[in-house]
């Protein structure tokens, strides 16, 4: 554990579905920003437009993603993962070309389809969609071809190529299986430690990423 200043109170959904916190440093913010800088410049963003869709109490697991888009050279936006932003993902999407959206939710599909914007036709042109899960499992049956983005309680994995498993990044975290859970380890000093934490993601680990079970589409 390290006693650096803490940059912000973080949440994570637990193994009980329950809201949980966690402390998080400068130290391992900057961290956390050094290393979705790097995965970012290797997605050949630079120039191009992003979009991220996440929530404030997620700002733990996506700020460094927002800053990493920008320290890339990625022309950034962001919007809530919420049914009413949809307008504003739509909006965006209709107005500019984005080469990447990241964080798609089965809550910003509803608000699509609600819109009468079809998600097929509004992701049609971005080169890198991702999608939580229920989200992924939809964009799937509408015919594109999303990666997977996992919140794993603290760490958040992204997938490198559609159908396949979701990574964390860098050196911070390890994933794991404790029953039908995915479990992290936190790897590098920190201000909270997690070591084989259960989270609520239920699914497995393949080839060192992490492979959600299946979401059944809406009807």
């Amino acid at each position: 554990m390290t006693t650096g200043t803490l940059w912000a109170v973080g949440c994570y959904e637990d193994h009980r579905g329950a809201r949980a916190s966690w402390r998080i440093s400068h130290e391992e913010i900057g961290r956390d920003i050094g290393a979705a800088t790097a995965l970012l410049a290797g997605l050949e963003v630079a120039g191009r437009r992003v979009l991220w869709c996440s929530m404030l109490s997620q700002a733990g697991q996506f700020w460094p993603y927002v800053c990493g888009t920008v320290m890339a050279g990625g022309r950034l936006s962001c919007a809530d993962a919420t049914y009413g932003e949809a307008m504003r993902v739509s909006m965006f999407l209709r107005l500019m070309e984005y080469d990447a959206v990241f964080g798609v939710t089965e809550s910003l599909l509803d608000g699509l389809e609600a819109l009468d914007r079809a998600p097929a036709d509004v992701f049609a042109a971005v080169r890198l969609l991702g999608a939580h899960p229920g989200a992924y499992e939809r964009l799937i049956a509408l015919g594109l071809a999303p990666v997977r983005v996992v919140l794993c309680g603290p760490a958040l994995a992204i997938g490198r190529e559609p159908g396949g498993p979701a990574f964390v990044v860098g050196d911070e975290w390890e994933v794991g299986e404790i029953g039908d859970r995915i479990a992290v380890t936190s790897l590098r000093p920190r201000a909270q430690s997690f070591i084989r934490t259960p989270t609520a993601v239920q699914g497995t680990i393949a080839a060192g990423g992490v492979v959600p079970v299946a979401v059944t589409s809406k009807e």
